[in-house]
């Protein structure tokens, strides 16, 4: 049973794994704007495996993808085959779920609520490579391409009570600890994902200057046209680093796990601050645009983590110790 559940677990971190690098590739997708380089769904130009040249496509390419906006633009490689990797790691997450929900059915007895996590994050993998398809048909909807971003968090979540419900004693905090920060976390948490949202409607602005720009890679003076959504989402950020700030202090005055937590707490955050000001600073360069992405999802799932944990509860002493305590505290 021990061996299936460190199964259980690996297979669900590996599956974290992927979800993040699958969020840092939608990223790159939007950042580039990769998001039509497969005009269909699941194939690609129609194909299994995308074209890689203009030359594989048929002459009247241009009119039969026209409602896709490629009467107006030419067949580019490099933004379909980044569309095609963001697929590819999709499809991958849909096998590596199953798998570990196969594993979490394995160990049921162990744990009724593994296979429940389990199944949930499974179904909503598959709902979300439906709506994948969705945000293909509809043409990058900026809600339709919010929400598929936003679930990919409820996966990670899922996944991570897998994860956190398979970790040994010693890596779980106590509950005494937990009660401590317990308040403020599940605050920084609903922050975080206020500040995420509010980021994807800054990208929605982004995309809307984009699209009116005479050169995709000269970005001066962009900043400037992104209106209110900008600063609102600067203002969250500052009440986003307090929080969490604030949350990693108390975390550190714990012991074990959550006082390590607290350092990566503070690394992340700090990338975070430095990714923002780079982007502000220096005209949305396109490299870091997923990277703020990334990061914003390794803050969520550090905070689910531990929100989600289950907490050790100390030891009681031993009888003969408890007796010898007690015969201290009334005799002579």
């Amino acid at each position: 049973m021990n061996r299936r559940l460190k199964q259980l677990r690996l297979m669900a971190i590996v599956t974290v794994a992927a979800v993040l690098f699958l969020i840092w590739v939608g990223g790159a997708v939007r950042a580039t704007g990769a998001g039509m380089g497969c005009p269909d769904w699941p194939t690609c130009f129609g194909q299994v495996v995308p074209p890689l040249s203009e030359a594989d496509l048929p002459a009247d390419y241009q009119q039969t993808y026209a409602r896709y906006g490629y009467d107006e633009m030419r067949f580019d490689p490099v933004r379909t085959w980044t569309e095609y990797l963001n697929r590819l790691t999709g499809t991958l997450i849909g096998f590596l779920s199953l798998m570990t929900l196969v594993l979490a059915i394995l160990v049921r007895q162990r744990d009724r609520w593994l296979p429940a996590m389990a199944g949930g994050a499974f179904v909503l993998v598959g709902f979300n490579g439906w709506l994948g398809a969705v945000v293909i048909e509809t043409n990058l909807h900026g809600a339709v391409v919010t929400t598929h971003m936003m679930l990919s968090f409820g996966v990670i979540l899922l996944l991570l009570g897998v994860v956190t419900r398979t970790l040994p004693a010693r890596w779980r905090v106590q509950a005494a600890d937990k009660r401590d920060w317990m308040p403020l976390l599940p605050v920084a948490l609903l922050l975080s994902l206020l500040q995420t949202g509010l980021g994807a409607q800054v990208r929605e602005r982004v995309d809307q200057v984009a699209a009116g720009a005479a050169d995709f890679h000269d970005r001066t003076g962009w900043i400037e046209r992104l209106g209110a959504v900008l600063d609102v989402h600067m203002l969250v950020a500052a009440l986003v680093v307090t929080v969490n700030l604030w949350l990693a202090l108390r975390l550190f005055r714990s012991a074990g796990p959550a006082r390590r937590a607290s350092v990566i707490l503070l690394a992340v955050l700090a990338s975070q601050v430095a990714l923002g000001g780079a982007l502000v600073g220096f005209d949305l360069p396109v490299a870091l645009q997923p990277l703020h992405l990334l990061g914003a999802a390794l803050l969520f799932s550090l905070q689910a983590a531990l929100l989600i944990s289950p907490a050790a509860h100390a030891a009681p002493a031993p009888a003969g110790n408890r007796r010898r305590h007690e015969a201290g505290a009334i005799g002579p």
